[in-house]
C-alpha cells in the first residue's frame, strides 16, 4: 500500500497519480487505504482513492464540453480555431483569447477550467482520446498561452512607449476585404491622449489590449509599491478604474476605462521621476521622506526632513552592513530600531510630538524591515 500510494503525493502542478495495474492490486490497495481513512463523500459512502481510469476519461470529456460551451456563451466559437490554419489560426487564438478576458471572472473561470484539463490529460495516453478531442485540448490551450502572455520591460523603460505599441498589435487592417494584424506606428514624442483613444478604437481585440495594458500597470505598481509603500494612493486609484469597469454593463465604457489606466501609467512615470525633482539622489531617499511627511509643515521643517531622511537612510545602511542577517535575530532588530528611534528624536522638528515620534519610527522600521534583508 505504500508503495502504491507515493503516486497521490502532492507536488505542484500535479491533480493526481496514475497507477497501472498489471496483476489486479488495485482491489487490495482500496482495501488497505479504506482502513488509513474516514473520508465520507456527500452521500455517506466512502469516497474511493483510486478511481478507475473510465471515470478520468468521463472527466475529461465532460470538461471539454464545458469549456467549449462556456466559450460559446461568451461569442467565441472553438471550432473555428480547431479548423483554421496559418494566419487564420493566429488571429482566432487572439480572438479567444479576448472573449476570455471580457472580465476577471470569466478569464479567471475559463483558466481555472484550462488548468484541470491539462492537469488530467497528463494521466491519458494518445490511443484512449480521439484525435478530436486532442485537437479542441490544443486549441484551448492556445488560447490559454496568450492569456498568459506578458509585456517584459526594465523598470526604466517607458511604459508610453510600450503603451503605442501594444495598441498597435491590436489594430486591424482591411485590404480588399483581407484582414491581418497591423503594425501601425505613429510619432509618441509627445503623448497624444486623443489620438491614443481613436487608435484604441479602431483596435480589434480590445479585451485583450486591455488585459496587456492591466498587466503592466500592476507591474509598475507593484515595483514601484515595493520602493515606497507611500504610493499606495496610486494602487487605490487603479483598484478604482477597474472596478468601475467591472460594475458597467455597458461594454463601451471600455474606451474610457483604456485612458483612465493610459493617464495613470503617465502619472507613474512622472511618479518615478519624482526623487530628482524633490532634490534626492534616489527613489529610497524619496521613501523615507514620504514616511516621514505630516500635514501643515513650515518650508523650514521640510527642508529638515529632506537632509533627515538622506542622514537617516545613510545610518541605517551603515548599520544593517555591521550586522549579520539583522532580522534574524531580536537584538540586531532592537539595534537598527535604536538607531532610528534616536535619530528621528534628534532631528525631527520640533512640531512632532513625542506620540507622533512613535508613529513614524514605527513606520521608518516597517519600510526599512522589508526592504533591506541585508546590505
Amino acid at each position: 500500500m505504500q508503495t502504491i500510494a507515493r503516486a497521490n503525493r502532492v507536488y505542484e502542478g500535479k491533480s493526481n497519480g496514475l497507477i497501472v495495474d498489471y496483476i489486479g492490486v488495485v482491489k487490495a490497495l482500496r482495501k488497505a487505504l479504506a482502513d488509513y481513512t474516514a473520508r465520507q463523500g456527500q452521500s455517506g459512502e466512502a469516497t474511493d482513492p483510486a478511481p478507475d481510469k473510465e471515470k478520468l476519461l468521463a472527466r475529461i470529456f465532460e470538461l471539454l464540453k464545458q469549456i467549449v460551451d462556456y466559450m460559446n456563451e461568451n461569442g467565441f466559437d472553438l471550432s473555428k480555431l480547431v479548423r483554421a490554419a496559418g494566419f487564420e489560426k493566429l488571429a482566432l487564438v487572439q480572438a479567444g483569447a479576448n472573449a476570455m478576458c471580457v472580465s476577471d471572472e470569466v478569464k479567471k473561470r475559463f483558466e481555472i477550467m484550462a488548468r484541470e484539463l491539462f492537469k488530467l490529460f497528463k494521466y491519458v495516453e494518445r490511443h484512449e482520446v480521439t484525435d478530436d478531442h486532442r485537437a479542441f485540448k490544443n486549441a484551448i490551450s492556445a488560447v490559454y498561452e496568450q492569456l498568459q502572455v506578458k509585456r517584459k520591460h526594465s523598470n526604466t523603460t517607458d511604459l508610453m512607449v510600450q503603451l503605442h505599441d501594444i495598441v498597435s498589435e491590436y489594430i486591424t487592417v482591411i485590404d480588399d476585404f483581407k484582414v491581418a494584424e497591423g503594425s501601425k506606428r505613429f510619432d509618441i514624442s509627445k503623448i497624444d491622449f486623443s489620438r491614443l483613444q481613436q487608435e484604441f478604437a479602431k483596435a480589434r481585440n480590445k479585451n485583450l489590449l486591455m488585459k496587456d495594458l492591466k498587466d503592466l500597470v500592476e507591474d509598475r505598481l507593484a515595483d514601484m509599491m515595493s520602493r515606497n509603500p507611500s504610493r499606495i494612493n496610486y494602487y487605490e486609484r487603479y483598484q478604482e478604474i477597474i472596478e468601475e469597469y467591472n460594475a458597467e454593463q455597458d461594454k463601451t465604457a471600455i474606451e474610457k476605462t483604456f485612458i483612465d489606466l493610459a493617464n495613470l501609467v503617465k502619472d507613474l512615470d512622472e511618479e518615478k521621476k519624482r526623487y530628482a525633482r524633490e532634490g534626492f539622489d534616489s527613489d529610497e531617499e524619496l521613501a523615507i521622506y514620504d514616511l516621514l511627511l505630516k500635514e501643515s509643515l513650515t518650508p523650514n521643517e521640510i527642508k529638515k526632513i529632506k537632509q533627515l531622511s538622506k542622514v537617516l537612510l545613510e545610518k541605517i545602511k551603515a548599520k544593517i552592513a555591521e550586522l549579520d542577517h539583522w532580522r534574524d535575530k531580536e537584538e540586531t532588530q532592537a539595534v537598527v530600531d535604536v538607531l532610528i528611534r534616536d535619530t528621528l528624536w534628534n532631528e525631527l522638528p520640533e512640531s512632532y510630538d513625542d506620540a507622533s515620534l512613535t508613529y513614524y519610527r514605527q513606520k521608518v522600521y516597517e519600510f526599512v524591515f522589508s526592504r533591506y534583508p541585508a546590505a
